[in-house]
């Protein structure tokens, strides 16, 4: 097991997300942290994914071609 340093501002706003998110231990908080900030990222990165109806089209029979074979 590893220890962090935090500040006691951190300090105390990770106690307030244990007790807002239920969590059991502070790993499980720093995961769900983790976890959100990968989604977080994710949906970022969706978004600049912009194609036309035409091109959105192709896509959809490309993958369903795919998954056909």
């Amino acid at each position: 097991m590893k220890t962090i340093a935090v500040d006691e501002s951190t300090w105390r706003k990770i106690k307030l997300l244990k007790d807002k998110l239920e969590a059991r231990s502070y790993d499980e908080v720093l995961q769900k942290l983790i976890e959100t900030w990968h989604l977080v990222e994710l949906d970022k990165k969706v978004d600049n994914v912009i194609m036309d109806d035409e091109e959105a089209e192709m896509l959809i029979n490309l993958l369903e071609k795919k998954k056909g074979s």
